[in-house]
Formats: structure tokens, sequence, C-alpha cells
């Protein structure tokens, strides 16, 4: 180092230690000491297997920023800014299956070569994505339940950790992306259908439509993420192998993928309240 440089943490060299610098701006040697180095793995796959799912609370913590903003946006009828957001969630999601394919490139023995250390850890407990899901309009009983379930007294048995903090109770009794969406709706004065009639009939009500359609893709991507995270752990694990956290394992999967309730059920039932509106009026007898 000369009188006019300086050399950073990352090993770079500037002009000026207070410049904004590519490694120090992301915060990189931080970032990258987050994974295990090869020393401290049991096989060298466990370095993807964490910094998959690393990748995934790195890109959840942006869903957790912009969900708020989205909310916000809907209550002060700015339907463009809403759904714009609504759309980036969906391409952020839409990385997810991607993501667990990435997954499936871990050979079977050096999965195997450390799996049973991720005992009684589970992607089931990721905090942030419960705050996505509740932030997003799911408020089913038994997913509460869930959440609240109790430690099992039996080691063996499952669950292994309590989910519910403080952080979901504020968030459960706040309004959702589907509640700010349905006001938003309910402020117009017109039901979706009514709005999905009126854009093809007298072209009215577009923007309200293209909220609707870009909430649906987000909803059916983050069901097409469950379900290829079920395909991934099929493929890893076997349709019979317990779950780490002492779970039905696939099956468990299986059920979260096709037996969760949608974010926005208004919308869906939309499709059937129009159909019923253009079906001919049934013959007099």
């Amino acid at each position: 180092m000369n009188a006019t440089s300086y050399t950073l943490p990352c090993g770079h060299t500037v002009r000026d230690p207070g410049q904004t610098h590519y490694c120090t701006y992301l915060r990189l040697p931080e970032l990258l000491a987050l994974q295990p180095p090869p020393e401290a793995t049991r096989h060298p796959d466990e370095h993807l297997f964490v910094a998959t799912h690393q990748s995934f609370e790195v890109w959840f913590s942006q869903l957790r920023v912009d969900l708020p903003r989205a909310i916000e946006a809907l209550d002060r009828d700015d339907l463009g800014l809403a759904t714009w957001l609504v759309q980036r969630f969906t391409a952020i999601v839409r990385m997810f299956s991607p993501m667990m394919r990435v997954l499936e490139t871990m050979t079977l023995g050096g999965f195997y070569a450390f799996r049973h250390h991720l005992v009684p850890a589970s992607g089931g407990e990721s905090g942030q994505w419960h705050e996505i899901e509740i932030l997003s309009g799911a408020r089913e009983p038994e997913f509460r339940r869930y959440l609240e379930s109790e430690i099992h007294p039996d080691p063996s048995s499952g669950p292994h950790s309590r989910l519910w903090t403080d952080a979901l109770e504020v968030l459960w009794d706040a309004p959702s992306l589907a509640t700010a969406a349905a006001a938003a709706f309910q402020r117009r004065g017109v039901t979706a259908a009514e709005a999905y009639a009126a854009s093809h009939g007298q072209g009215a009500h577009w923007d309200l439509v293209h909220l609707a359609e870009a909430l649906l893709d987000y909803d059916e991507e983050v069901r097409c993420w469950r379900f290829v995270h079920a395909r991934t752990a099929e493929r890893t694990i076997g349709p019979e192998v317990e779950g780490t956290a002492a779970s039905s394992g696939v099956r468990y999967l299986e059920r979260m993928a096709t037996h969760r309730a949608s974010f926005f059920p208004f919308l869906w039932r939309a499709r059937g309240e129009l159909w019923q509106r253009v079906q001919p009026p049934a013959p007099r007898s």
C-alpha cells in the first residue's frame, strides 16, 4: 500500500478507503463468511445445501420489505404501484422452484453424509416465510394452531420448537395483502366478478383486473413452489422416509402443496361467479 491507496478487507486496493466499492457495499466478506468452509463440511454438497437455503432467506427478506409497501399502496388506492410490486413477488417466487432443482444435483451419498446432522431442524422453522404467508393473507385456524404448537416432551417426536413469535402475533391481527386487495374492490363498489365482467364488457376497472391477475400469479407460483419442494424431497429421500423434524416427510409436503388455503380465495371464487353470470337461462318447462 502506498500513500495514496488502501487495501480493503476483501483484498482489493482502492484510492480512498471511504469510496464506494462493490465488495464493501454488498458486505461480501461478512456474507461469504456465513457459508461453511470446506474443512467444516461433512461433504462438499453440504456447502450447496447451506448456500441454497441462505439464498432463500435473502429473497424472503426482500419479500418482507416489499409486502408492507404493497399493502400501503393498496390502502391509498395506488393500484399501479401495488400491481408492480406483486409482479415482483411472483418473479421472486418463480426463482424458488429452480433453486429447489439445484438441490437435486446433490448425490444421495453426499446428502446422506450430513442429513442426520440436520435433525431436528426443518425448513418449516423459517420465521421469515411464516411472516410472508401471514402478510400475504394466510389466516387459516389450523395454520395458527400449527404455529402455536408446543414443544413435544418426547425428543423423538415433533414439534421440536415453538414457531409462534411476537412478530407473528402482530402480523396476524394486521392488514394483509388479501384484506387490502379486497378493500380496494369494496371502495370501488364492485366485486371481483363484476370487475372482470366490466373489463371485457364496458372496458372498465382494468386496473382492478390487472391487480387481481397479478395476485393470482403470485398465489399460483407459491403453490407451484410447494409442489416442486415435495418433488425434490421425494427425489432425495424417497416417499416414505421421515422428515428431519419428525414429520411424515414427503407426505407432509404433499399436504402443504395441495391442502393449504389460497391467499386470495375471493379472486379464485370470482371465476365461478362470473361463469354463473354468463350461463343462459334455464329453459322453461
